[in-house]
């Protein structure tokens, strides 16, 4: 079994030189996943305005909106990421990707 906690410290030693891309990824494939739910609910509430002013909204959530979730969802997940021991990282990592599997496989479905 000590060799198994070898591999896996390798193993996480290696990935957490990939973090930042590792984060950005996940971040990016939550934004495609529920960005048209995020639009759906911009649209609901700004119904009952002009054009116009629904237009605008649509535009600054697409260019400034969704850059900022982005960004911020990206330092956060970040953050959250640093907190368990290093050891942990590619067994997170392997998680968090068979997790996001199964949120885009659910979306399909649904």
């Amino acid at each position: 079994m000590e060799w198994f906690y070898a591999v896996n410290n390798d193993f996480s030693n290696w990935l957490w030189g990939y973090k930042t891309l590792l984060v950005t990824t996940w971040v990016a494939v939550l934004l495609v996943l529920y960005g048209d739910n995020i639009n759906k609910l911009l649209k609901r509430i700004m119904q009952p305005y002009h054009y116009l002013v629904r237009m605008s909204a649509f535009v600054v959530l697409c260019s400034f909106g969704y850059g900022v979730l982005a960004n911020y969802g990206e330092v956060a997940v970040n953050h959250l990421v640093k907190m368990p021991d290093r050891s942990w990282f590619g067994g997170i990592v392997l998680l968090i990707y068979l997790v996001l599997g199964a949120l885009a496989e659910r979306k399909h479905h649904a």
